[in-house]
């Protein structure tokens, strides 16, 4: 049977994780690193920083979690803090990479509520006309990032909020987005907090709705209006997600997985995770490590 790998964990690439700077944000480019790497960056996460890609040349493979998304020039990453996240990508290949802290992240993204970016990847592919936008304003962070002059930081923040304001409309459109409400998005954002601070205890949606101080019906019908699912959905594909982060990069057994993503039973854990995967988490754990230790070997020319 393959085993679970520990995920590493990186303040910036290479470094050790570690607390960050208040309003910390750091603009490079992964050929500024290509030495320890060549192309090939195995799975990991930087637990306090959120980062956002621009791939301006060559191509590859992008993992995230247990996703591989081919990249191109033009393929723009948003991973927030904690993602397990990697690439390997063809000598030539270039990107821009900004990461932020968290307070600094959230400080820019204010007000964006129909997105729910500090525990959601999101990967979006630009065409030849959007590609050239998109790349200004990377090109500007990057600048921006090299002067020494007044309001460095605010400039850069706001070159990140129009990028990740792209990024969501390319989103909506490609799921065919419904009108948002201001006040049902708000409602949403609060939400989905929530879910996140109370992600070990599996909490009810009746109980979920008494804590944001309002109905089960209109937490329903915030998160069928900015997500298309229901509330009780919400979380359990949340926990779902979680639950597939520990399976892939830690060495923890399945019941004790269980239990930090709110199954205390590891019977009921498993009959949850098999309806939603068509496995059971065992059987899931092994064929995505099958699969990683293959598509590894691949990259290294094994």
């Amino acid at each position: 049977m393959t085993s679970a790998r520990t995920i590493p964990a990186y303040s910036l690439f290479g470094q050790p994780a570690g607390l960050v700077e208040p309003r910390f944000c750091h603009v490079e480019r992964i050929g500024d690193r290509w030495k320890l790497h060549a192309g090939l960056v195995e799975r990991h996460s930087h637990p306090h920083l959120h980062q956002m890609t621009l791939w301006i040349a060559g191509s590859g493979e992008y993992y995230a979690d247990e996703e591989v998304s081919t990249i191109r020039a033009g393929t723009c990453c948003w991973m927030p803090a904690g993602a397990v996240h990697g690439f390997a990508v063809e000598a030539g290949s270039e990107s821009i990479v900004l990461s932020m802290s968290d307070d600094f992240a959230r400080e820019q993204f204010a007000g964006l509520s129909q997105f729910t970016p500090f525990h959601t990847w999101l990967i979006q592919k630009f065409d030849a006309e959007q590609r050239g936008w998109i790349g200004s304003l990377f090109a500007r962070m990057e600048r921006e990032y090299g002067s020494t002059g007044p309001g460095q930081v605010q400039s850069i923040g706001s070159l990140a909020r129009l990028v990740i304001v792209d990024m969501l409309r390319m989103a909506e459109d490609h799921a065919g987005g419904t009108e948002e409400r201001g006040g049902e998005s708000s409602l949403l954002v609060r939400f989905m907090s929530l879910v996140e601070m109370r992600l070990g205890e599996r909490p009810g949606v009746e109980a979920l709705a008494d804590e944001l101080g309002t109905t089960p019906y209109l937490l329903n019908r915030a998160c069928k209006a900015g997500l298309d699912m229901r509330a009780s959905d919400v979380v359990r594909a949340r926990h779902l997600q979680e639950a597939k982060r520990l399976l892939l990069f830690t060495v923890l057994d399945v019941g004790e997985i269980g239990a930090l993503v709110g199954y205390p039973d590891p019977a009921h854990f498993a009959r949850t995770f098999r309806t939603a995967t068509g496995q059971t988490p065992r059987q899931w754990r092994d064929d995505r490590m099958r699969a990683i230790d293959e598509a590894s070997a691949r990259d290294r020319g094994e």
